[in-house]
């Protein structure tokens, strides 16, 4: 059973990673704790990506220095955030506040 300690909610926006594997994918999820993406790009669980996140209304994208796959079906997967610098995750924190506000 998962057990997430953030909530996840609806997006739909663009993703750049590298690392163990480079691509590109759109995120449908996203909470301060990771995010689901759908992607061309083969992952496997346990590889370690740098992730460039586009967001709507935040500029630059958002800087993930490290995220770990944490599961793997058929172009899609699931990440955990491990490493991001405090101010990229004050702007990740606003993003998902607006989500909130929306909801």
């Amino acid at each position: 059973m998962e057990q997430r300690q953030h909530d996840r909610f609806k997006v739909e926006c663009p993703i750049a990673f590298s690392g163990d594997h480079v691509g590109t994918g759109t995120v449908y999820n996203l909470g301060l704790g990771g995010c689901k993406i759908i992607s061309e790009s083969f992952v496997s669980m346990g590889d370690i990506l740098n992730i460039q996140l586009s967001l709507p209304t935040i500029m630059p994208p958002i800087m993930v220095h490290a995220a770990t796959v944490r599961w793997a079906i058929e172009g899609e997967f699931g990440v955990d955030f491990l490493g991001m610098q405090e101010s990229e995750r004050d702007r990740l924190a606003q993003f998902i506040d607006t989500l909130v506000q929306a909801a």
